[in-house]
């Protein structure tokens, strides 16, 4: 088993806490736009939607360096992707044979529930007569 090397780890854990900022931040001029039209606050702030959009990227660039740059959540996030390399994951084959093992429960418990709801609903409809 090969464990990547650690600037591949770094590398991966920059770029997932990077996508998710930019997620936060698009949340966020998502929110405010969401905000100006139930309160109209284009006509009471002047360069309101710009003003939203450099307060959210600067939160969400805030957010990324306040992860990055604490040691804390830096080792934690190290430590999850080392997990994540240990993980021994499965073949294609595999992948195949429990999706398709999951499809027949799956359509075996709708037939079983479906049968269950129309022997009530048959049931209900005998009594409510």
């Amino acid at each position: 088993m090969a464990v990547a090397s650690n600037d591949e780890g770094k590398k991966w854990i920059q770029a997932t806490v990077a996508v998710v900022c930019i997620l936060v931040g698009y949340v966020l001029i998502s929110f405010f736009e969401k905000l100006a039209e139930w309160f109209a606050l284009e006509t009471m702030i002047p360069y309101f939607h710009a003003l939203t959009q450099v307060v959210s990227v600067l939160i969400a660039v805030g957010a990324y360096v306040g992860i990055m740059k604490n040691p804390k959540s830096s080792e934690f996030l190290t430590n999850v992707y080392q997990e994540i390399m240990k993980v021994v994951w499965p073949d294609s084959q595999q992948t195949w044979r429990h999706t398709f093992v999951i499809l027949i429960a799956v359509t075996i418990f709708g037939f079983v529930f479906g049968f269950f709801d129309f022997g009530a609903n048959y049931l209900l409809g005998l009594v409510n007569k």
